[in-house]
């Protein structure tokens, strides 16, 4: 399966953004840590890189997933509710600025054993 970006969709909001701040492309390009040459080949129709396209909607302060051609779609199987919310605590904890490392290792686990226990009692009533 390829994952493609919708392109138009992510040119529109670039382009937004661009126009509400009242800067150049090659402006936003140099805001955005990437080369004015990948905003043109967007322009052009022309699937970013990986690393590009982390950074583009890292600058637009959106998801990844709001550009995405296709959903994702788990693979996990039934209890992939349970998982995503593993993910998303996660997520939300590797995003704190106010915990190290070591606090945040340590929070995820508090919460995956915590997570245990509730579908052990759940999967026992």
């Amino acid at each position: 399966m390829t994952q493609a970006v919708e392109l138009e969709k992510l040119v529109g909001v670039l382009d937004s953004r661009i126009t509400a701040e009242h800067i150049s492309w090659r402006t936003a390009a140099s805001q955005i840590g990437v080369s004015p040459a990948l905003l043109s080949r967007l322009r052009n129709g022309l699937q970013p890189d990986l690393q590009s396209y982390a950074k583009i909607v890292r600058w637009l302060d959106m998801s990844a997933d709001d550009f995405l051609a296709e959903p994702a779609h788990s693979v996990r199987g039934d209890d992939s509710d349970q998982r995503e919310l593993e993910t998303e605590v996660s997520a939300l904890l590797r995003a704190r600025a106010d915990l190290n490392e070591q606090d945040k290792k340590h929070l995820e686990d508090i919460f995956r054993l915590t997570l245990a226990h509730v579908r052990a009692g759940k999967a026992g009533s």
